[in-house]
């Protein structure tokens, strides 16, 4: 919680511990204390924002504020005479107050932790159109591809120049957000009060004259800024990072001149329901194999067999290949990154679904030095070809729950023609590779993601995700090996390093 949420539930607890005490029950201070906490609400509000979670304790200090006026028109300063009445009804107030610290408490407002690197951290985000390419995922013949991009980069910040939140002020993600996953209208708007160390429109930083740059493709229906903690790491590091939204296979797009597109999941379940009966009779299949040369070539089937899925990559690939066009433009034009872009240098990285889009980018176009895939299975056209992986990669995987897991990563490992590495981290499941579980690290007590701290995970990346683009993308010499006593959780294998 936040320091003055804090304080008010501090001063509303000792109101109520005070009135069980005759001897505090009368002391001015007690008695003008719920009065205080009444006054603390617009003030808390007017500094910290609203968030939903506060309403039930802000309910319950005017109730307080009601009872005191009443008990002090007593003589005893009793509102209740009965004892067996003035015992449950302070029984209730407890559970009552237990109640009103239960979801500040399990849904705290958390910001997001500094970067480890040495630069600050600017963001901006632009509308990139595709006049190239028809808009497949509407029924206008015209419309063509639309995509929202959100930079974050290393930045010469002003003293305090307010850094950007994590999601709008005017909770329009967060209505979404919470709309789609089903958990009400209110789950997820405190994010907008979430702060970021990003700082919105900074010039680019100038100690060097240019910087190397890395895209981000976000997981299955996800948004570009869900691992804006990874993004801001790199940015520190000295990477100009664009994330792609890819438009309506995401949740919401926010353009920067507040027009708002919604994902259109009705679509992305049919073409995800297209092949549902082959696929789950490729994984019963599975179940009964024996040798790891049949459980490989089921893997290879069910990777390939929805061509849907083939057909969601292929978008994501040419997405990520025309921001590559634009970022070269980004060069020549006036602008915030004019001259600024090392183009000569990028790289690509995903979580998830995304993680296959750096598979197939890297494959379809050699701009692309290096990549690297977050825990995401590899579907795609290029891959199911057979053909190589020529960039330095690396596949960062959770901890393997069955073989299969241990089989899809290996065949990322496996593929790779150039230096290769293959990460496992122990205590970290598919979902711990996004920003949510720092603010919601009360899931993994339901199994949603792996006991793994946040903060940890983030850690890893800074030593890993960060080492390797340093390693292939600025050329400094770094054994990533030398890391691991570091990190017992983390398992590496390597190949094609000399």
């Amino acid at each position: 919680m936040r320091f003055l949420e804090i304080i008010l539930f501090t001063a509303v607890l000792i109101v109520q511990i005070a009135r069980l005490i005759p001897a505090l029950r009368q002391k001015a201070v007690i008695k003008y204390l719920p009065y205080a906490a009444g006054l603390l609400i617009p003030v808390q509000l007017l500094i910290e924002g609203y968030r939903w979670q506060m309403v039930p304790l802000y309910v319950f200090t005017l109730g307080l504020i009601i009872v005191s006026l009443i008990a002090q028109r007593r003589e005893d300063g009793r509102l209740i005479k009965n004892k067996l009445v003035r015992v449950i009804c302070i029984v209730l107030s407890f559970l009552l107050y237990i109640g009103c610290v239960i979801f500040p408490a399990l849904l705290p407002i958390v910001n997001l932790p500094e970067p480890a690197g040495s630069y600050a951290v600017g963001t901006v985000s632009y509308r990139l159109i595709d006049e190239s390419r028809e808009e497949v995922f509407t029924e206008d013949p015209g419309d063509v591809r639309n995509l929202l991009i959100t930079a974050w980069y290393p930045a010469d910040v002003e003293n305090g120049s307010p850094a950007a939140r994590y999601w709008d002020r005017e909770g329009v993600m967060g209505r979404a957000y919470s709309i789609d996953s089903g958990m009400g209208l209110f789950w997820y708007s405190h994010l907008n009060q979430v702060k970021t160390n990003s700082h919105p429109d900074a010039p680019v930083s100038s100690k060097e004259a240019k910087y190397p740059v890395i895209l981000y493709s976000p997981s299955f229906y996800g948004l570009n800024t869900e691992n804006t903690m990874l993004c801001e790491d790199l940015a520190s590091h000295g990477y100009i990072v664009f994330a792609i939204n890819h438009s309506y296979e995401t949740i919401l797009s926010l353009y920067p001149d507040g027009e708002a597109v919604p994902g259109d999941m009705d679509r992305i379940d049919e073409l995800y329901d297209a092949h549902a009966d082959q696929e789950d009779q490729l994984y019963e299949t599975y179940d009964t194999a024996e040798t790891i040369d049949q459980k490989t070539n089921l893997v290879n089937q069910i990777l390939s067999v929805d061509d849907q899925f083939t057909f969601l990559l292929k978008t994501r690939t040419e997405d990520a290949v025309f921001v590559m066009d634009e970022i070269e433009g980004f060069n020549d034009e006036e602008g915030l990154f004019h001259g600024r872009i090392d183009t000569a240098r990028a790289g690509i990285i995903g979580w998830s679904f995304g993680g296959a889009t750096a598979v197939e980018a890297c494959m379809a176009d050699a701009r692309f030095q290096a990549g690297v895939n977050i825990d995401g299975w590899p579907y795609g056209e290029y891959f199911a070809s057979g053909q190589p992986i020529e960039q330095p990669f690396m596949m960062l995987s959770s901890d393997p729950e069955d073989d299969m897991e241990e089989i899809v990563g290996d065949l990322v490992y496996e593929r790779t023609d150039a230096a290769g590495y293959y990460l496992e981290v122990k205590g970290a499941e598919h979902m711990n590779f996004w920003d949510f579980p720092l603010f919601f690290d009360v899931y993994k007590y339901i199994g949603y993601w792996g006991p793994i701290d946040a903060k940890r995970l983030r850690r890893i990346h800074d030593t890993f995700t960060v080492g390797f683009f340093d390693k292939y993308l600025k050329g400094e010499t770094i054994d990533l090996k030398e890391a691991l006593p570091d990190y017992p959780e983390v398992t590496m294998g390597v190949k094609g390093i000399d």
